[in-house]
């Protein structure tokens, strides 16, 4: 996705064009207090410190920053965010229920199935049945649990479907209470060599760091620290960067689990 960025005359208002569609054709514009109310990604951009409102027309959101703020600081973050929602899948206009589905899975739903290395996609709720993508970690009895989640806390869905195959296998307990000790075994060595010489290299002007927690069964457990933890791009990065780096030069290494616990990030910033 290009996203265009175009300043207006007034210093605190910028025009993003996304190169795909805003609003339906058709519609009005929606100004800075309706989209507060009925836009997900309105309301995803209203998250960035220093963005104070955000108005929808058919190709452009323009986006009004705080008097203390630069365009060159949040200009990163709101490209991420934005590219961020186009690739959740989520609508940018949504109806009440729809609103409450996506603050659930934000508040509740993407912290527990990111920690065990997956990301959740809205795909469409229509009819009493909500369809979400899996994509990676959790396995079986997670994606159960979740669902029970969103039935019990959302009465208008009547039932969830999920799309993607669920990994049969849970991340081992012992993984989140392994010794200060560094990993051994050749692929955990040719892992670290490669996050120590390739990779962190490049995260550390970031501010953040990959390590490895441990090797097993071919599967390479990792942990996102610093400015990658918490990161709204923390999933581009390691489904894109980290995890394609780690097996194509380890291949014996079958899969990449992020065990980084993001709730607990300390504000980080779009990579």
């Amino acid at each position: 996705m290009f996203i265009q960025a175009q300043p207006l005359d007034d210093p605190t208002l910028m025009k993003f064009t996304p190169g795909e569609p805003v609003l339906p054709l058709g519609n009005e514009p929606i100004g800075e207090t309706q989209s507060a109310v009925v836009s997900p990604l309105a309301r995803r951009l209203l998250r960035i410190d220093g963005v104070e409102g955000v108005s929808l027309s058919l190709d452009d959101v323009t986006l009004r920053r705080a008097d203390n703020n630069e365009w060159y600081i949040l200009k990163p973050v709101i490209l991420g965010a934005i590219m961020e929602h186009y690739g959740s899948g989520e609508p940018v206009v949504a109806d009440a229920t729809i609103l409450r589905i996506l603050d659930l899975l934000d508040d509740r739903i993407r912290p527990a199935i990111e920690a065990y290395g997956g990301e959740v996609l809205f795909k469409k709720f229509a009819e009493g049945t909500l369809t979400l993508e899996l994509i990676g970690g959790g396995g079986v009895r997670k994606r159960e649990m979740m669902t029970n989640i969103i039935l019990h806390h959302i009465p208008d869905v009547e039932q969830v479907t999920w799309l993607g195959e669920a990994p049969a296998v849970e991340i081992p307990d012992w993984i989140f209470n392994s010794s200060d000790e560094p990993p051994s075994g050749p692929e955990a060595e040719a892992v670290m060599q490669l996050l120590d010489e390739k990779v962190n290299p490049s995260v550390a002007a970031h501010g953040g760091r990959i390590t490895l927690i441990d090797v097993a069964d071919h599967v390479a457990y990792v942990r996102m620290e610093g400015g990658c933890q918490g990161c709204s791009a923390s999933a581009v990065t390691l489904q894109q960067g980290v995890q394609n780096a780690i097996l194509s030069e380890v291949p014996s290494i079958q899969g990449v689990v992020d065990v980084t616990d993001h709730s607990m990030g300390d504000n980080p910033f779009f990579g």
